[in-house]
């Protein structure tokens, strides 16, 4: 995902491809847009941007569920909402902008996104502030727009950041800025709202890759972030803080990451408090300390950041540098979901999965996981897919199960990409060796999911016909040896040394031995020993070799207790143990012990 630091703030909205607020359709008249509402490509575009175009969610943000029947469910949103629930209104000002299921009511729709937005729904003000911009429902109110977009973009809606984007771009309601421009573009790329990227490029000519080891134009990017910092932009310094921890247009500095959140905590932007408050919690550019972290996300938390609240629940939740425990820590998250964190309700579905803070409570947790999976929560997603999967706290469904692993996937989450690949596996060896299997597991590598790469390099090894597959299948390996050392550094280590449809590399398979040894991967333990007896690509240490051998012999590889028997026997000393090392690999099959002990 772009830019992974701030990615991790990001409230999820509803996907859209409406365009930013352009001068052009400012222009129009507020009766004109009233007067073709239900024609026009004005209201379209309202659609687009609106929570219920695709619709209904299955639940408010506060858990109650939404029927399926939509007089029902209506009925249910206006009971929400009239309990200050957001989401209730947004929903219901969405169906109001359709007229599905009510009459069509720009004016009302209006008064609800406002009423939703108020009550820090971040969807809502979005909807808000496309009415107040474009005269619909009402009067045309740039500026009232400008500050519905501001909520909702510190509520972590991306298109909204966009939106303002849009207005420093065009010089709408604002005088016209390049630097915030350029800074509000960048906070919805960096939010995952595609189109923000792409007005970045159009409008700009800057391209921000999801990897910050990628080529793009991340220096010139920060060239207008730092500008926007210096003429006091809060915003502009916190992204130029996460330029600098991820290293993007030059290298990695956290001190000075932690000196620019601070200058945007500082002045009012929570996004920056979280952030120093994340440095702290793990001594990077600064100082380990639980504690001022702990300050730092209840500063953030007081101010409606929603991450801020998800972080301090974890560590109320960890009893670490903060008051609380886990009671406290599942009120911080059920907080943080009904704000609209994807993340937020993850952590409070896991709390109620696994009584962390109270009871278990695995129908409650579902609720929690399919909101958080509603909000683009990848994580939630898988998480309901195991519930759905065994049958926990909801009706068992394997179909529905496989369906959300999917979605998970395309969220992002590279985990629910391998279990979707092992639906496929559990469906049978046809499905098993699928073009689709494999394609799952591939996204699962690629994100990062060590587990993933090694069953992606095991279907790539095994039906490999020439080197171009068994080279796909070593990258796979030396990936998940990367991800997750273990058994996977001795399978990459072994088509290295021993694949003669690849050039032999000992140099390259040395160093997956090394960190697959240095997991207690014992045939990773048992190769590197080798190396060293023999003295290739390292110098001959027959001490060290010895000391390897007997850690693989303890991991089970029988081979190398039969290695090490051997080495013993030049030990007068020792030379009774040795043989004793050799006769019990013999017995268990070892040819090389019951060669050696003829010798």
């Amino acid at each position: 995902m772009m830019l992974v630091v701030l990615a991790c703030l990001g409230v999820s909205g509803c996907a859209t491809g409406a365009s930013v607020a352009v001068p052009q359709t400012l222009g129009s008249s507020a009766e004109s847009a009233s007067e073709t509402a239900g024609e026009t490509d004005g209201e379209d575009t309202l659609c687009d941007v609106s929570a219920a175009c695709s619709g209904l969610d299955r639940y408010l943000w506060d858990g109650t569920p939404i029927p399926e029947e939509l007089t029902e469910a209506i009925v249910v949103l206006e009971d929400g909402c009239a309990r200050g629930v957001g989401s209730g209104c947004s929903a219901l000002a969405s169906l109001r902008v359709l007229g599905r299921g009510v009459a069509h009511d720009l004016a009302v729709a209006r008064g609800l996104y406002e009423q939703g937005c108020e009550l820090e729904a971040s969807a809502s003000c979005l909807g808000a502030g496309w009415m107040q911009f474009h005269g619909q429902g009402g009067d045309e109110a740039p500026q009232q727009a400008l500050r519905s977009w501001e909520q909702g973009c510190d509520l972590g809606d991306a298109p909204s950041c966009r939106q303002i984007g849009g207005l420093y771009h065009f010089g709408n309601a604002v005088d016209p800025s390049p630097e915030l421009a350029v800074t509000y573009f960048t906070r919805a790329c960096a939010g995952g709202d595609v189109q923000a990227c792409g007005d970045l490029q159009e409008h700009y000519g800057l391209r921000l890759a999801a990897s910050a080891d990628e080529e793009d134009d991340s220096a010139r990017v920060l060239a207008f972030l730092r500008a926007g910092c210096e003429a006091d932009v809060a915003l502009s310094c916190v992204l130029a803080g996460a330029f600098a921890e991820e290293g993007r247009g030059r290298g990695k500095d956290p001190q000075r990451a932690a000196a620019l959140y601070r200058r945007g905590c500082e002045a009012g932007e929570y996004y920056g408090c979280t952030l120093l408050g994340m440095l702290y919690e793990r001594g990077v550019g600064v100082s380990e300390s639980s504690r001022r972290a702990g300050e730092l996300y209840v500063e953030a938390c007081e101010a409606n950041n929603t991450v801020g609240c998800a972080s301090l629940g974890v560590l109320q939740l960890q009893g670490r540098g903060i008051v609380g425990g886990p009671v406290q820590a599942r009120e911080t998250f059920e907080r943080a979901c009904a704000m609209g964190s994807a993340r937020g309700c993850y952590n409070l579905g896991v709390a109620l999965r696994d009584g962390r803070g109270g009871e278990v409570d695995e129908a409650e947790a579902v609720v929690r996981f399919w909101i958080g999976c509603e909000r683009g929560s990848g994580q939630s997603c898988d998480a309901l897919a195991l519930m759905v999967e065994a049958g926990r706290g909801v009706e068992k469904d394997v179909e529905l199960a496989e369906a959300l692993h999917q979605r998970a996937c395309d969220a992002g989450w590279a985990k629910g990409c391998y279990n979707v690949a092992v639906s496929f596996e559990l469906a049978g060896e046809e499905r098993a060796g699928s073009p689709e299997a494999l394609a799952a597991y591939r996204k699962g590598c690629e994100g990062g999911f060590g587990r993933s790469c090694w069953h992606l390099g095991h279907r790539l090894f095994e039906r490999a016909a020439g080197a171009d597959e068994v080279i796909e299948a070593l990258e796979a390996f030396e990936r998940s040896c990367r991800l997750e050392p273990g058994r996977a550094c001795s399978r990459a280590a072994a088509i290295l040394m021993d694949d003669a449809r690849v050039p032999r590399s000992p140099q390259r398979a040395r160093r997956s031995m090394a960190a697959g040894c240095e997991a207690d991967d014992g045939e990773s333990c048992l190769r590197l020993g080798h190396l060293y007896e023999a003295g290739e690509v390292v110098r001959e240490d027959r001490d060290r070799a010895m000391l390897l051998y007997a850690k693989a012999c303890g991991l089970g590889q029988e081979h190398a207790c039969s290695r090490r028997g051997a080495m013993l026997l030049n030990d007068p000393g020792r030379a009774e143990d040795g043989r004793r090392l050799l006769e019990r690999g013999c017995e268990q099959g070892d040819d090389w012990a019951c060669e050696r002990l003829k010798r």
